[in-house]
């Protein structure tokens, strides 16, 4: 058994844990370089003809230990831009909010109440439009479990450049359980897996896609929220899988 598989995939995991937790992933994304090593080390030693065994716990290793990596960047990314938001925008939002509330009256705990309640397919969050496509059946993923495609359409209507995944929480349910993200040896058609992780600058445009793995052929239940918007509004739509 490869040595250097096993110490890959450890690693990976370890860096996965470690990469949900602002300023310990920092460790996350130095073991996530070095698992990345072992595990390419590990599937050359395991190819076709070599002398180890092991090369799908080199390949686990390898993904796992990319995600590690990629969940640090991004984690990283979300927490300084809520830390930049709530430090620069905390008082204007109060001044504003007691503005509003003494002009409304009334009306604002109902445009609240609107606000925070779920909008079917396409809606606002807060300063993004968020459309959702479609959701169809897709190709198997890397373990051959059956996934969902979802396809997302979103503008950035805020000030700054926005990444998908940072600015929005996408999610997919089956029977009630949040479902896992898939991941995929051989893409599917249309998709790609770099683009929620693409900046898109104000004003623009995106189409997202994000694959899900199935539980069963029951009816697919997509929420989207936006990641710093309180409010509680969300758009969301149930599909029946064919």
């Amino acid at each position: 058994m490869s040595a250097a598989a096993i110490t890959g995939l450890v690693l990976g995991i370890i860096g996965i844990i470690f990469s949900f937790i602002p300023i310990i992933n920092n460790v996350a994304f130095i073991l996530g370089v070095i698992g990345l090593v072992f595990g390419i080390v590990g599937m050359v030693a395991t190819k076709r003809y070599g002398k180890r065994r092991g090369r799908g716990l080199a390949i686990a290793a390898v993904i796992l230990t990319i995600l590690a990596m990629v969940i640090t960047l991004v984690m990283q990314q979300a927490t300084g831009k809520a830390l930049d938001d709530a430090l620069g925008t905390s008082s204007t939002t109060s001044q504003s909010a007691s503005s509003d509330a003494k002009k409304s009256g009334g009306e604002s705990s109902s445009s609240a109440a609107a606000a925070s309640g779920a909008q079917d397919t396409e809606g606002d969050l807060d300063k993004l439009h968020v459309k959702i496509v479609s959701a169809a059946k897709s190709g198997a993923d890397y373990n051959g479990q059956p996934t969902v495609l979802v396809t997302y359409e979103w503008t950035n209507n805020t000030d700054k450049n926005q990444v998908f995944s940072v600015a929005t929480s996408a999610k997919a349910f089956q029977n009630g359980k949040e479902l896992d993200l898939a991941i995929y040896t051989e893409a599917p058609a249309g998709y790609d897996s770099n683009a929620s992780l693409q900046e898109v600058q104000p004003g623009a445009t995106q189409q997202v896609s994000v694959g899900y793995v199935l539980q069963d052929d029951s009816p697919v239940d997509v929420e989207v929220s936006g990641t710093f918007d309180f409010s509680g509004a969300k758009v969301s739509h149930t599909y029946q899988l064919q």
